[in-house]
């Protein structure tokens, strides 16, 4: 395909890209406002961050897999205006509930945006060095997007409401389908192949199922939720594999995972995402609930994350050049493997260097990661079939972010009520003036807690709300070592496993 301004058509892309990356984490400032004006819980106010995550990943394979069929700008279009419909409609949510679903609809759209900003820009740029660059950028901007989201929101939340960060969207999804139609060229697979509508069910619900058991299992605990959740996991990816191991035309071919450089490639982004939006959605609530920053405050403290990546994922590419794959996607590792220990050692009172400097060593290292793991899994399955390609790395991004808010969300959640329970135990007798449903409410989690102790005098609720703080901190600090393990298995992982440079599947 030949283009005449391959850099126009790839500001276009990014300009979507960055609509859908900031809803990631847009929404995560937000989240004290949320729980107190809908009456949220922890378990809803995880859903209003997932809902978004888990549909984009489970409809992002078919999605990519329609881009590839019946046109990419067709799907790119299509997916804005569901995206920009959505979140027209989360404005006007009145409970937890119904925000929760608007979500889900944006993450509808966003699923076949973001395969498609990939694909188009596989086929736009055919120089293998010029795809590396625009790939590099593409990264960066998802990458920055998604740690300049809470900023953004906080900018908004306190200079109009929580609703701003929705209707926010609709007026940029309409600049950005008028330049997609005057940019962006049409591209599909020449081959027009056939829908593979079986994989795609059975990937969808056994993903959304999977994500629903880790999510739901530290409130619910082993019961019947959880357990059929589990069930219905392992029985539809069971299936969804035994059948695209025998269907003529698969959704995910299974032979792709024979390729050493797809597999650690697609690891390496489910570690990365996991990481980063599990950072993303507790320290916003430890900055506004622990140290007491407003949302603005909170959004800004994120600045250095994103600065970090934003620099490295465009310098990536030519260290790779000269250095090695390999190196680099080490070297990022390790630096988001010390960042992530660097966080796990803050405390309430901590200074903010101690906080800006850990995001910025994890941005960094963020940055040299994701571009090379993204073209490792772009090299790795032919040009024709780069909406799959790019529905994988990007499924596999969202569901990685999905599993880092659920897990480290799940960890800590665990981690506060245990420290909390401790606490209300060894304070016996001392809390008998403290009327119960405040005691509930701390122990339901901190965001509720602080809302509850807020109805009592200062100097009663004061040692609560630390109390409250500190089972919060504990809680996040076991999260973020549990991340950096993680973390450090997977560069020693990418160190044995990544090939010492990447070349393209016609190369």
């Amino acid at each position: 395909m030949t283009v005449r301004s391959p850099w126009l058509v790839l500001a276009v892309l990014a300009g979507a890209l960055a609509l859908i990356s900031l809803d990631n984490t847009i929404v995560n400032v937000a989240l004290p406002t949320l729980q107190a004006q809908l009456q949220a819980t922890t378990a809803q106010l995880q859903w209003v961050v997932d809902a978004y995550s888990v549909v984009f990943a489970g409809a992002l394979l078919l999605a990519g897999s329609l881009g590839d069929r019946f046109g990419r700008r067709r799907a790119l279009v299509i997916g804005l205006v569901v995206f920009g419909l959505g979140s027209l409609a989360a404005g006007f949510a009145t409970t937890a509930d119904m925000l929760i679903l608007c979500r889900a609809v944006m993450g509808i759209g966003g699923a076949f945006i973001m395969p498609s900003t990939l694909s188009i820009l596989v086929q736009v740029f055919t120089d293998r060095q010029a795809r590396a660059q625009a790939i590099g950028i593409w990264a960066a901007v998802a990458g920055a997007a998604i740690a300049i989201g809470p900023i953004v929101g906080g900018l908004l939340i306190e200079h109009t409401t929580w609703h701003a960060i929705f209707w926010v969207n609709p007026p940029l999804v309409v600049i950005a389908i008028i330049a997609t139609f005057a940019l962006v060229p049409e591209s599909r697979d020449p081959s027009k192949p056939r829908l593979d509508v079986m994989g795609a069910v059975l990937s969808s619900v056994g993903i959304i199922a999977f994500v629903v058991t880790v999510i739901e299992l530290p409130d619910a605990g082993i019961g019947v939720l959880t357990i059929s959740s589990s069930v219905t996991a392992l029985v539809f990816l069971s299936a969804f594999v035994w059948w695209e191991r025998r269907a003529p035309r698969p959704l995910l071919p299974m032979e792709l995972f024979t390729n050493r450089l797809f597999t650690i490639a697609i690891i390496t982004v489910a570690l990365v995402y996991g990481a980063l939006m599990g950072v993303m959605f507790f320290l916003p609530q430890f900055l506004q609930l622990v140290q007491g920053d407003t949302p603005l405050e909170s959004g800004l403290a994120m600045l250095p994350a994103a600065g970090g990546l934003f620099v490295t994922s465009l310098l990536s590419p030519r260290w790779a050049e000269r250095f090695g794959t390999r190196r680099v996607v080490v070297a990022g590792l390790v630096m988001v493997t010390g960042g992530l220990a660097w966080a796990a050692s803050l405390t309430a009172d901590s200074a903010y260097i101690h906080l800006g400097g850990s995001l910025g060593v994890i941005g960094l290292g963020l940055g040299m990661v994701l571009p090379q793991a993204t073209n490792g899994v772009l090299a790795s399955v032919p040009r024709e079939r780069a909406g799959m390609g790019s529905a994988v790395n990007d499924g596999v991004a969202e569901l990685g972010g999905s599993l880092g808010v659920a897990v480290l969300g799940s960890l800590l959640s665990l981690g506060y009520r245990n420290s909390i329970e401790a606490q209300i135990a060894a304070a016996g007798d001392a809390l008998v003036s403290i009327p119960v449903s405040v005691v509930d409410a701390v122990r339901e989690s901190l965001a509720s807690g602080v809302l509850a102790v807020g109805q009592l005098p200062p100097d009663v609720a004061a040692p609560i709300r630390e109390a409250a703080g500190a089972a919060f901190v504990s809680g996040m600090s076991t999260a973020l070592m549990v991340a950096t393990a993680i973390v450090a298995a997977g560069a020693l992982l990418a160190w044995w496993l990544f090939p010492s440079r990447v070349t393209t599947i016609e190369e």
